[in-house]
């Protein structure tokens, strides 16, 4: 299995929440024995734009989006967190490749940091999502 791991490298205050998801989830993947690379984009935004770029390459089987959003004080919150999920949503059914949505979109820093661990979550649902795929494949009926 090859996989490509996105995640923003902006996460303004939950930037201990971002660092937590990316170690659990190459420390995950490393348990598996999975192949993977990691690409970082400026923030969660930026995301779909990387995601749809690794697909086109062929190269990966699966994608583990990684990032932070934090509800703030302006309704950038709704835009960025909105907008990338329904975008990493589309590439995934477009290319028929698992794109998992690992983006912590939470209320606050507080509650960001205590799901820094679910990045180990992600790395099974891209594994999973990938052998679900393979028996679709092979079934014979």
């Amino acid at each position: 299995m090859k996989i490509a791991i996105v995640s923003s490298r902006f996460a303004d205050k939950a930037g201990n929440a971002l660092e937590a998801l990316r170690v659990s989830c190459q420390k995950r993947l490393q348990e598996l024995e999975v192949e993977f690379i990691e690409f970082r984009v400026a923030g969660a935004f930026e995301i779909p734009t990387a995601v749809k770029k690794v697909l086109l390459t062929k190269k990966f089987e699966a994608v583990i989006t990684l990032g932070v959003v934090v509800r703030g004080e302006t309704s950038h919150y709704e835009f960025v967190a909105g907008n990338a999920a329904r975008k990493i949503a589309d590439l995934g059914v477009e290319f028929a490749t698992p794109v998992i949505f690992g983006i912590l979109t939470t209320e606050l820093t507080q509650q960001a940091e205590a799901r820094g661990n679910l990045g180990k979550d992600y790395a099974e649902a891209a594994v999973e999502m990938l052998a679900t795929l393979r028996e679709i494949e092979d079934a014979k009926i």
